[in-house]
């Protein structure tokens, strides 16, 4: 058997030789045009599959600041002003010292009817106040004797009650103050 020769083709080129990265030679890479091609359609692609998502900035907090002024504002005029609508009605201390006297005598003459009531029906004034069940705070209850009795309100100006003594005299006034209209600056 005898070859034939090959004298019409053209003689193999030897196989590329690789380089340490496996790569082929630059002789056999493809051409400038065919890399261009492939990067196109791989960007096509890209674009084709990616959602476009807006560019979003995070929104100044604007309201932070403006509220924070508002209350400062609000504040300071609160403490400046003193709007009752806020704080409530205006009292006027002196208009309410007044009245206190003649409350506090009108409240004892109360509590001392309560003990006189308690002694015509027992025949005697009650030991201490929890037997008539009555109580004033700052107002203390003394037993002189089986029928006479005295209060007295501890204050700068002490008020004393006594039983013997006329209750017109110990009400001085007191009944007009509580009953009249209430003071200017006095919530009633």
């Amino acid at each position: 058997m005898t070859r034939p020769t090959d004298e019409g083709t053209p003689p193999l080129l030897p196989p590329p030789r690789r380089r340490r990265d496996s790569l082929p030679e630059v002789e056999q890479a493809s051409s400038e045009l065919d890399r261009a091609m492939v990067i196109a359609e791989v960007m096509d692609y890209v674009i084709k599959v990616s959602k476009q998502t807006p560019l979003v900035l995070p929104r100044p907090r604007v309201w932070i600041p403006l509220l924070t002024f508002f209350f400062f504002f609000f504040t300071i005029y609160s403490y400046s002003a003193r709007p009752e609508w806020i704080w409530g009605p205006r009292v006027d201390p002196d208009a309410i010292a007044a009245t206190h006297d003649a409350d506090m005598r009108f409240a004892m003459f109360l509590l001392a009817q309560q003990i006189l009531d308690y002694r015509r029906e027992m025949g005697t004034v009650p030991t201490s106040l929890a037997q008539i069940g009555a109580k004033i705070d700052d107002v203390t209850y003394v037993r002189m004797s089986d029928t006479s009795f005295s209060l007295r309100y501890e204050a700068p100006h002490p008020i004393i009650l006594y039983s013997t003594e006329s209750m017109d005299a110990f009400l001085r006034n007191a009944l007009d103050v509580v009953t009249a209209k209430p003071l200017p600056g006095v919530g009633r």
